[in-house]
Formats: C-alpha cells, structure tokens, sequence
C-alpha cells in the first residue's frame, strides 16, 4: 500500500508540466515587451520648406519611463552633432547652431508642468521640424531614446533634400547645311538631384547634354541640345524635349517646332506636251518651297533666245501665242535671302494639236462616269431585292397568325 501511495504524484504531474511554458509566454507579453523606436527610413523634403521627421516610441507601456530623447546626426561636416534634445522635466533644447533653434521644433512634445513631473504621453512622439530646408540639412538624422529600465534605443533616418527644376525649351533657327548643328535646346534648371532630360523627334538626330551649377546652392542645370542635319525637309518638324525628376508626378513634355531656313527648292509645272504653232493662252507655272519667302524670279531659255509672244509675270510664264522659238528649254530661277535654286522644263512644239491625248483623256472620264453608272444601278437592285424579301417575310408572318 505504501509503495502505491508513492506512486499517486506521478500520475498528477505529467499534466501540469505544459503550464511552465504558457507562463513563461504570458510573463513575457504582460510585463517583458522589448521596446522599439519607429522612424521612417526615407524622408524627403523640398528646397526651403518645411519637413518633419517622424520618432515614436512603441509600446507605449506604462513601466516604461523616459528620462530623455535626443537627436543626433553623425555625418555633418563638424561631425557629430546633438541637434535637439528633449527632458520631461527640464524641456527643449537645441545646442547645435545648425540647424538651430530657430528652425527647429519638437512637434508634439511639450514642457513639463512643474519640478519633477513630465509629460510622459507626449515624449513618446518626438517627431522633430525642419524649417527652411537647406542642401546643408541633407544626411543621417538618429533619434534616441533614454528609459528606464529598458536602456537607450534608436532609429536612423535619412534626410534627402531636392528641387524641382524650372524648364524651358526653345528653337535654335539655322541654315541650311550638310554637317549636323544644333536645332533646339533644352534647360532643366535648379534641380536636384539633376533632371533626366531627352528626346522624341521623327528625325536622325542626337542630344548632347551639359550640366552646371544651378541659381541655388547644390543644385544642377541640365541643358540639352538636339543636333541633327539641318536639311530643308527638318523645317516645321516638330520635336519634344521630354524631363524627368522625382519631384514631377509625371514628365514635363515641351514641344519645339523646328526652324531651318534654306535655299528655294524649286520645280515647274503647266505644261501638257500638246504645245503646237498657234496655240494661246499657255502657261508654266514655277513653284518654289524656299524659307525664308523667294525675293525674285528670273524667266530665261537654255539657247538665249526668249520668244516675244512669252510675258514673264514673277512665278508666271504666260504665252500668248506658240511659235517655233517655243521649242525649246525653259529655265526658271528663283532667288531668296538664302541662296538660289531653278528647274527646267523642255518644251517641245508641234505642227498640229494632239489629239490622241484628248482621246484617250475623254475615254478615261467616259469610263469613270460608266463605272458611276452601274454601281448605282447595282446598288439599287440589291435594295429592291432586300425591300421585297421583307415584304415576303412579313406577309407570311400574318398568314401564320390567322
């Protein structure tokens, strides 16, 4: 019996043996919490503005005492540096001339009441301001927490300061050439950090970028000039400089209209190969595509002679009535602040109209009008057809519903 009575414990305790560890675990929620100090990895601010940056120590547990919370940055140029400091008895501090006090502030933290009390809820937020942000201001900023019995904890954040550039982009009017120049130019200035520039164009063209210091302290102008061939068909293209940059919600796009000024480029029309002795009232006409607008136009013959029956009226050749001098090439010549161009025109006289050319003029219009014709008629079938198959379809729905 006695041996039995020894034995009893041990069939109690083997359940009893899991609630070590589940005490332990609530020990640890309750009363053991690790505490942290959350703060954003990136903060971005613009060019003399405001920025804040975020601290918030977590869990706000109330056996958790802070005695101080410190800012710190360890890469300024003087080195390290404490930028603000906050007591729950003593208040705000801000010992480093730079930034300093004047553009700092503790956002949320407030002074104690009197000795010996401080404002636990709000040190628990030490979110710091920066106003008036300068290049200077960029760089790694640590806030720190001192409490008790939990020691110092900290988090970093890194401060990037940028601007958003101003841009513009303009033509750069040239002269017809056959070596490549600049057409447009673009300028991204004031940024930081430097602006993406390129370029949409139809054209075989090139940029080539430079960049230089910008009207502010650490910050970069980008100019960007699209070269390409400056040929007389690059005229009135349009090209797009397009800019990139992280404070942009989406690219800047600045169109540009190109401008080349070139010789005239010119081609003769008016005449019809049916030139024949007697023949009034004839024409040749010059055409020209020239920039800047042709100052002149000169009528002349490759052999020297010039008809007198032939009145020269600028891009106009009038022929008041065909002789033989007709037979032969007919050059204009056009001129403007660029340079010249001319075209020529070989006409040749006959002794009697061609006729054969009117012929065949008039069966080519004869044909069209007959084509006209049966695809009207054919159209017009095919609707009759339509029309009487719904009629058929519709009479014998009725039948079939009475």
């Amino acid at each position: 019996m006695a041996r039995a009575a020894a034995l009893r414990p041990l069939r109690l305790s083997p359940p009893t043996l899991p609630l070590l560890p589940l005490l332990l675990l609530l020990l640890r929620e309750t009363g053991a919490q690790d505490v942290r100090v959350q703060v954003a990895a990136e903060v971005r601010g613009n060019l003399g503005d405001t920025v804040e940056l975020p601290c918030h120590l977590l869990p706000s547990a109330p056996e958790i005492r802070v005695s101080q919370v410190t800012w710190l940055r360890l890469d300024a140029p003087e080195g390290k540096q404490n930028v603000a400091i906050f007591h729950p008895q003593y208040g705000r501090s801000f010992p480093s001339p730079k930034p300093g006090k004047e553009r700092l502030s503790f956002v949320n933290t407030a002074p104690s009441s009197g000795a010996g009390q401080g404002s636990e809820l709000e040190v628990r937020d030490a979110t710091l301001s920066l106003r008036g942000l300068t290049v200077e201001d960029e760089g790694n900023y640590t806030c720190e927490f001192a409490t008790f019995p939990k020691g110092t904890s900290r988090g970093v954040t890194w401060l990037r300061v940028i601007a958003q550039p101003q841009n513009h982009a303009e033509k750069q009017e040239v002269t017809f050439n056959l070596d490549p120049v600049p057409v447009a130019r673009c300028v991204s200035a004031g940024g930081r950090p430097p602006a993406r520039v390129s370029w949409l164009s139809p054209l075989d063209g090139e940029a080539k970028e430079t960049q230089g210091s910008g009207p502010l302290p650490g910050t970069v102008t980008v100019t960007s000039r699209y070269t390409v061939t400056p040929l007389s068909e690059a005229d009135g293209v349009k090209v797009i400089c397009k800019v990139e940059h992280e404070s942009f919600q989406e690219p800047k796009l600045l169109p540009v209209i190109l401008s080349v000024r070139y010789p005239p480029q010119v081609s003769i029309s008016g005449y019809d190969d049916n030139w024949y002795i007697g023949r009034s009232e004839a024409t040749l006409n010059c055409n020209v595509r020239s920039k800047p607008e042709p100052t002149g136009y000169d009528w002349s013959t490759t052999s020297g002679v010039f008809p007198a029956s032939a009145v020269a009226q600028g891009p106009k050749l009038i022929v008041h009535s065909v002789d033989r001098l007709f037979n032969t090439t007919f050059i204009c010549t056009v001129t403007n602040a660029v340079g010249t161009g001319q075209a020529e025109q070989v006409v040749l006289v006959r002794e009697t109209p061609n006729t054969a050319g009117a012929g065949a003029t008039g069966g080519i219009i004869g044909g069209i009008i007959a084509a006209i014709i049966a695809t009207a008629v054919a159209a017009t079938g095919i609707l009759i057809c339509r029309q009487q198959r719904k009629e058929q379809r519709l009479q014998g729905a009725e039948e079939e519903e009475e």
